[in-house]
Formats: structure tokens, sequence, C-alpha cells
């Protein structure tokens, strides 16, 4: 099986409000993240938000998400990779997805396109590339399952991709805005204009 954890219980301290709820276009930026993995090659998706994300928590079973609440979230990223870890059954696991919240120009044909280079058994790290610069999501073969368990602070798969060079397959992406994150107020100005443009092109 197949499976997407989508992060979405981090303080946003730099934006200073609850940014995955901020409209963007005629949805908000956490459901247009949905909307990818939903339509994504998926046999399950998870969410992991924090206790008191009511919005969020609505938004994503809506959207079809199995909800994973983080009372830990404030320990760091790995706590919220972990508790979705502890869902995934080993068994018939042949690998996931850890996907940003925040990234809301993610689409469902990345995650495709990623899956077809994936050979099961072989412990592949498929990492997408703009530019030399590896970005998010990263999808690990179910092999990390349990290396990703033992990982702990404000960390996510970097440290496996770092440490296993040679287990990395690249796939290369030429589009830098489908990578684009919100972090501060800023990120969310410019990602209003990187909306209204790809809508006057037809790509979204």
């Amino acid at each position: 099986m197949i499976y997407g954890i989508i992060l979405a219980a981090g303080e946003a301290k730099r934006m200073g409000e609850v940014k995955l709820t901020l409209p963007l276009g005629d949805k908000k930026i956490i459901e247009w993240v949905l909307l990818a993995v939903k339509f994504a090659p998926l046999d399950k998706y998870y969410l992991v938000v924090r206790p008191t994300d009511e919005e969020i928590i609505e938004i994503g079973k809506k959207w079809g998400a199995k909800i994973i609440v983080n009372p830990e979230y404030k320990t760091g990223m790995s706590s919220s990779i972990r508790k979705a870890i502890t869902k995934i059954s080993p068994e018939n696991l042949e690998g996931f997805f850890i996907i940003l919240a925040d990234q809301p120009f993610i689409n469902s044909s990345l995650f495709y396109k990623m899956l077809k280079l994936f050979t099961p058994g072989q412990r592949e790290i498929i990492v997408p590339f703009y530019q030399e610069q590896p970005r998010n999501p990263v999808f690990f073969d179910g092999y990390w399952r349990d290396e990703l368990l033992k990982i702990s602070g404000d960390v996510g798969g970097k440290t496996l991709i770092k440490a296993n060079p040679e287990k990395i397959k690249r796939f290369k992406v030429n589009q830098e805005y489908v990578f684009f994150d919100i972090d501060v107020q800023k990120d969310y100005e410019e990602a209003k204009a990187i909306f209204t443009f790809l809508h006057k092109k037809g790509k979204i």
C-alpha cells in the first residue's frame, strides 16, 4: 500500500496566525494540498494536526483524510511524522509520501510521476529537485518506516536523506512554483500573485 502523510501541526510562529485556513482563490491553502493528495495514487492519506485546529480537522475530514491529532506538536516535526507512521502497518507497506501542508501548488501529477520512478524493495528515497536543490514532498520506501520512528526534534526526513545518498532517486522538476511554501505574510501575498497568474493561464 502507498500512503500519504500531510504535516499540518506546525505552530506557524513566523506567520503569526493560522496560515493553512487562509483563502487562496476559491479554496483555503490546506484545501489545495488536500485536493492534490485526494487525486494522487494513494491508498490512504493522513492529516496530522494540533488538538486546537478544529477548522483544519473538519476540512480534512471533508476531503477524505484520516485525522491524526498530535498533542506533542511543540516538540517538532518529527513528533508528527512518528504519530502518523505508527498508524501505518508494516504489513503490505510499499511506501509513503511525507507532504507539507503549506505548499498549495503541488499537484496530483507530481505524485504520479514520482511513483513511476519507484522500484519496490530497493529502499529508495525519491526526492524532487529544482535546479539541484531538494524539495518536498519526498517518497520513502516502506523500509524507512522504522528508521523514521527513531528521529526526534524539529526535523523531518532530511536526516535520512543526508545519511543515505546512495539510496536517493532524483526527480527533476522545471517549475519552481510547484514547491512554493508559505512561511510569512510576504509569502502569502506572493502565493496570491502566483495563483492569479496560474489561474489566468488555465493551470489551476
